[in-house]
């Protein structure tokens, strides 16, 4: 069964890449878009660690292999924004938030690996569970590190994918 808050967030002053010990400033924002209040446990904010990895495994009576990728996820740091706090129905609550990243992290850049990236989750807990909320996307935010290939939420395109995005308009122009 889905929740009824509904979790954003608003990155502000965005760095165009983040390196180790930046901070990130923004707005967590929650919305109750149930008919009932809510007590909120609490609001956090997770930076994860996501990839697949390459995963072989052997058939024992015949010794055939096969290959496959399991998606992992890491949790690196996780940032308390509020505890102990009411929402009522229908209301929209934004709470301003700075984050300090790690003092390190690195890209995986083993043969098995392939989709690394880092993220920020932002969670609420009304219920049993935490979760992102309604609307999961909108509560997921992909940074903008190097290493990564996927489309950071706010910031550049990492440089290596830059330089393809050049190489493939330029041959383009030539055609």
């Amino acid at each position: 069964m889905g929740t009824d808050i509904y979790c954003g967030y608003k990155i502000e002053k965005a760095p165009e890449t983040l390196q180790p010990n930046d901070e990130i400033e923004g707005i967590f924002i929650m919305e109750n878009r149930g008919k009932k209040d809510k007590k909120l446990k609490k609001a956090f904010i997770e930076l994860k660690e996501l990839y697949s990895e390459k995963v072989v495994t052997t058939n024992r009576e015949t010794g055939e292999e096969t290959k496959r990728y399991v998606d992992r996820t890491k949790e690196l740091e996780e940032y308390q924004i509020v505890k102990g706090d009411k929402i009522k129905s229908g209301e929209k609550k934004e709470f301003k938030f700075t984050i300090k990243m790690p003092g390190s992290w690195s890209h995986k850049k083993k043969n098995k690996i392939k989709e690394w990236r880092l993220e920020l989750w932002f969670n609420q807990k009304t219920a049993m569970m935490a979760s992102r909320g309604s609307q999961k996307n909108d509560a997921t935010c992909v940074l903008p590190v190097k290493g990564t290939k996927h489309t950071p939420s706010f910031g550049m395109v990492p440089k290596k994918e830059k330089k393809e995005k050049k190489d493939k308009d330029k041959k383009k122009k030539k055609e």
